[in-house]
């Protein structure tokens, strides 16, 4: 899944059944009505209940054969207080050695061809080895076809260790056994027509199980409690079919359990270059509405995804006449959080989805670990999505923003390490606002950016800037007298794709209504050229500067310019 292309697919499957002592459910299975708490065994309990006022609900089984418990108002679902949780998650991957490179090889490498008869339709790609094919590769006793039939691309030739066949069931039963776990149901909390409104309660969702909390005809509106869904395997889904209201409280999603990340499954690509673990954990957003978080001049819930991935989607599939308009996230106070610790995490959008984020209050936060930015096979955070930024702040640190015309009209941006903001298609566009630009970022695409550094380079189209307030910070070379650098001692402005073999046109803009401030405080005295500090692909774009802009300094000194060909100069004292 590509951040910039993302499908998203959402598996509702719902389990159902009765409480104590239940059976695998179906649609027959009865139904009761919800006790003050209680504890479930395996099997399926389903439940009515209009109002939940508080109780501990117990899951006493997780994984293959679990515990589902399904509560449904069928005229609205409140609930005011409540704790839900499982008596001991399990771990089906315990043990299993999970990392890029460091994990056993599952795919068989003979690809499955066409399928001669109706009987046995074509596969589209790799398949998983069986437990049968393992044991006749290792009866071979051949080291050689050992190594390289459990060896995967990211390894880079080095078998994993160990390699031995109970090393290789093991691996192998842990990922049948992910993907049976996550198609199934742990919590299910449903109205099926109204609204269903949280008021409070503790939502402690650590399950490899699946988990749905859903408005089916109405609005999901989350007025307080906390919700913490962790252990990879299945998502947590989230659904107001006609909008969803997040106004207080606090809604997480962990991809990692005491700093280990968890397994949401081997990669189902059926591809060699994917033959391994995706970890982490998704957090699933579903509605045919506005999103709307917080209330202005009120202090806003908490959304934190972190190891993983906000995936956003329609409840419904329109066609034609019945497309909706634009859907929008508001962001009008508290927080949304994007952090990336173990692997990036990322906001994938379903194909086609027209929805724009919209902040006129609250903070926006992505952020990276330096070692995903220091490892070319893994991408930064980014949040994926237009935006347009009003009022209120962006945080990006080793992180990225990106979507198509982006607008930034006010507010304040915080661009920390290796962090951009770029609009890939249309144009970014800046008419106010404040951006502080660390010395390695950029308003734009990152300036060199290629697949030797990520899986997804940076890319920018056209770049408007009519106004607002840029400011930079320069960080002293190591030794005195070397050449200030664009993307080293200074972040930078750049529009264009680092492509040379395309020709994307890109125009770079910058209006007589900007301001830009420099902190020079960490050069000694001398004057400084900064060469373009402001630029557009070589023999690939505009760069449109109409007149020498003047450049401040923190307290508003003019201590430079930034002269019609994009370079800075600059003399400090």
């Amino acid at each position: 899944m590509t951040p910039h292309g993302s499908v998203l697919v959402l598996s509702l499957a719902l389990a159902t059944s009765p409480l104590v002592a239940a059976t695998a459910g179906d649609a027959s299975s009865p139904v009761a009505t919800l006790p003050d708490g209680g504890e479930f065994a395996a099997g399926t309990h389903r439940f009515t209940a209009a109002h939940v006022e508080g109780g501990d609900f117990v899951r006493l089984a997780d994984g293959v054969a679990p515990a589902s418990v399904e509560i449904t108002g069928h005229d609205g679902l409140v609930i005011d207080s409540g704790k839900f949780t499982t008596a001991q998650p399990i771990d089906l991957a315990r043990g299993i050695a999970l990392g890029r490179g460091k994990s056993i090889s599952l795919y068989n490498k003979v690809h499955p061809g066409p399928a001669d008869t109706a009987d046995a339709p074509a596969k589209e790609g790799f398949q998983l080895y069986t437990p049968e094919q393992v044991r006749e590769i290792f009866a071979s006793g051949d080291a050689a076809r050992i190594a390289k039939a459990f060896t995967s691309v990211d390894a880079k030739g080095v078998a994993p260790e160990p390699l031995n066949e109970a090393s290789v069931l093991a691996a192998l039963s842990a990922a049948n056994d992910v993907v049976r776990a996550r198609e199934q149901t742990a919590w299910q909390l449903t109205a099926e027509n109204g609204d269903l409104v949280v008021n409070d309660g503790v939502f402690d969702f650590h399950s490899v199980n699946g988990n749905v909390i859903a408005a089916r005809q109405g609005k999901l509106v989350w007025n307080g409690g906390g919700l913490l869904s962790r252990g990879g395997g299945g998502e947590t889904t989230l659904q107001g079919t006609t909008g969803i209201e997040l106004l207080g409280g606090s809604i997480s999603s962990a991809g990692a359990v005491n700093g280990t990340a968890s397994p949401i499954y081997y990669d189902p690509r059926q591809r060699l270059d994917r033959d391994r673990w995706t970890l982490g954990k998704y957090l699933a957003v579903v509605t045919d509405g506005d999103i709307n978080v917080g209330r202005s001049g009120e202090r806003g819930p908490e959304l934190r995804v972190s190891d993983g991935m906000l995936q956003i989607s329609r409840a419904t599939k329109p066609v034609g006449a019945n497309e909706p308009g634009t859907q929008h996230i508001n962001l009008r106070s508290g927080a949304i959080s994007l952090d990336g610790e173990h692997r990036s995490t990322l906001l994938a959008l379903e194909r086609g989805f027209d929805i724009v984020t919209v902040i006129s209050g609250g903070t926006l936060n992505v952020t990276s670990a330096q070692s995903l930015i220091d490892t070319p096979t893994e991408s930064p955070s980014m949040w994926n999505m237009r935006t347009v930024l009003e009022d209120g702040t962006i945080n990006l640190d080793n992180a990225q923003l990106t979507g198509p015309d982006s607008a930034l009209k006010g507010g304040v941006v915080n661009l920390t390490r290796v962090s951009a903001i770029y609009s890939p298609t249309g144009a970014l566009t800046i008419s106010g606002g404040t951006i502080n630009v660390g010395p390695q970022s950029f308003i734009g695409a990152i300036k060199g950016d290629s697949k030797a550094h990520s899986p997804y380079p940076t890319a920018q189209q056209d770049l408007v800037i009519s106004g607002g307030t840029l400011n930079f910070r320069i960080a002293a070379p190591a030794a005195t007298g070397a050449p200030l650098l664009v993307g080293t001692h200074i972040g930078g402005i750049f529009a264009g794709d680092n492509n040379p073999a395309k020709q994307g046109e890109p125009t770079l803009s910058i209006g007589k209504g900007t301001r830009i401030t420099v902190d020079a405080s960490a050069l000694p005295g001398g004057d400084y050229r900064i060469a373009n500090f402001a630029s557009v692909d070589e023999g690939d774009g505009t760069l449109a500067i109409a007149a020498a802009l003047p450049v401040r300094d923190p307290v508003g000194a003019v201590i430079g310019e930034l002269n019609t060909e994009g370079h800075l100069d600059l003399k400090v004292k």
